[in-house]
C-alpha cells in the first residue's frame, strides 16, 4: 500500500469551504481511479487542513497525478500557502476491526511525523518497532480500528492511527505516551509532531479486513 498525506494552512474563514470542496468535488472526481483504496480529509485540532489518500502501490498514485494537480488547482484560492505533501509505501500496518467499503462514519484521525531516526537506525527499525511493540500495545485499548507507518526515505516517515472518537483516543493516551517515549529513547531523534482531528469526510473504495494492512499490497 502507498499513502499520500497533505497538510496545508487555510485562509481565515475558508476551512468549511475547503472541506466541502473535497467532499463535493474532489472525491467524486476520483471515482473510478484505478488502484485508489480510500480518501479522507479533516481540520486538525491546531487549525490545519489535512487530507490523505491510500493506493495499492506508488504506480497507481503516479498514474493519477493529473487528478491531484486538478484538485490542488481548485483549492489554491482557499489556501494560505503552498501545501506540504509527503508520501511513501506502508511498511507496517494493522486493522483491528473491519473497515467497510463505502464506510463514511466519522472517526478521530491521528498522524505522527518524525524528524528522523537516531544514528545507526533506519526507518525499517521503526517499522519493526511499530509491528512488534506499538500495534500489540494498541490491542489493549478500546476504540482503535487501524494503524500504520509509511516510509518516506531511509531515515524518515510518518505513522497514523484511527479511533472511533475523541474519547477513545484520550482514554488510550497512557498507552500512546508510553510507546512514543520508547520510540524517542530507542529509535527517533526527537519527539514527533502530531496532527489530529475528527474526520467527517471519508470514502473507502474497498473493504479493509481485520489483519495486517500489508496484505492489501499488490
Amino acid at each position: 500500500m502507498f499513502v499520500r498525506l497533505t497538510l496545508a494552512d487555510v485562509k481565515e474563514g475558508e476551512m468549511d469551504n475547503l472541506l466541502n470542496y473535497v467532499k463535493n468535488s474532489v472525491i467524486p472526481s476520483y471515482e473510478g481511479l484505478s488502484g485508489l483504496l480510500g480518501i479522507a480529509a479533516c481540520s486538525t485540532e491546531d487549525g490545519k487542513f489535512m487530507a490523505w489518500s491510500t493506493w495499492v502501490n506508488e504506480g497507481a498514485k503516479e498514474a493519477s497525478i493529473e487528478s491531484f494537480n486538478q484538485a490542488l488547482a481548485g483549492a489554491m484560492d482557499m489556501l494560505d500557502s503552498k501545501p506540504e505533501s509527503m508520501e511513501g509505501p506502508m511498511v507496517a500496518g494493522q486493522t483491528y476491526v473491519l473497515v467497510p467499503k463505502d464506510g463514511e462514519e466519522p472517526f478521530f484521525a491521528r498522524f505522527v511525523i518524525g524528524s528522523g531516526t537516531q544514528e545507526g537506525k533506519t526507518y525499517d527499525d521503526v517499522a519493526d518497532f511499530m509491528t512488534n511493540t506499538v500495534y500489540p500495545a494498541y490491542e489493549s485499548t478500546e476504540g482503535i480500528f487501524a494503524a500504520g507507518a509509511c516510509k518516506t526515505d531511509e531515515s524518515t516517515g510518518f505513522s497514523f492511527n484511527f479511533w472511533t472518537d475523541t474519547t477513545a483516543v484520550e482514554n488510550a493516551r497512557p498507552v500512546i505516551s508510553e510507546v512514543v517515549s520508547s520510540a524517542v529513547s530507542e529509535l527517533i531523534s526527537e519527539e514527533p509532531k502530531e496532527y489530529s482531528g475528527v474526520c467527517n469526510i471519508v470514502k473507502n473504495y474497498v473493504d479493509f479486513p481485520v489483519g495486517k494492512l500489508s496484505d492489501l499490497n499488490s
